[in-house]
């Protein structure tokens, strides 16, 4: 059998999507890692029943993300100190797609760590945990 040697010109249009394919597959692979960032930083929680909001920090923790409420404030702004202040409430946060992630979030209301996802939407985080079929969500801001 004999090969046919193709010249340059059946070869460019191969090439040239051989390289948009690899260039997109890059750029799906880097995106949860870029994604990733945006996640990190401090994020400032809702009031609560008692009117207390938290600052919450979220760090990377091994190939994970975590959160920290680090602060904690009255209703009228003033630093206080609660059994929650130091506690982790994201744990093992792991990105499922661009700015979302699957993990867990500790309820101090409730004393109980649930799953958990959480989307970042610019200077928004969504959190959602549920415990059973019972499910609540909170939007925290971005702080730093």
């Amino acid at each position: 059998m004999t090969e046919r040697v193709r010249g340059r010109r059946g070869l460019l249009p191969r090439a040239r999507v051989v390289t948009a394919l690899a260039v997109a597959a890059a750029s799906w692979m880097a995106g949860p890692g870029l994604a990733a960032e945006a996640v990190l930083g401090t994020w400032a929680s809702p009031p609560d029943r008692k009117g207390q909001t938290g600052y919450v920090v979220i760090r990377n923790c091994g190939a994970a993300y975590c959160g920290r409420l680090e602060r904690a404030f009255s209703p009228q702004g003033d630093p206080i100190t609660t059994r929650a202040v130091g506690k982790m409430l994201l744990r093992d946060m792991q990105p499922v797609n661009a700015g979302e992630y699957q993990g867990q979030v500790y309820v101090p209301l409730i004393d109980k760590v649930v799953d958990a996802e959480v989307l970042v939407e610019g200077d928004q985080l969504s959190v959602r945990g549920c415990a059973g079929i019972i499910c609540n969500s909170q939007v925290w801001t971005r702080v730093e």
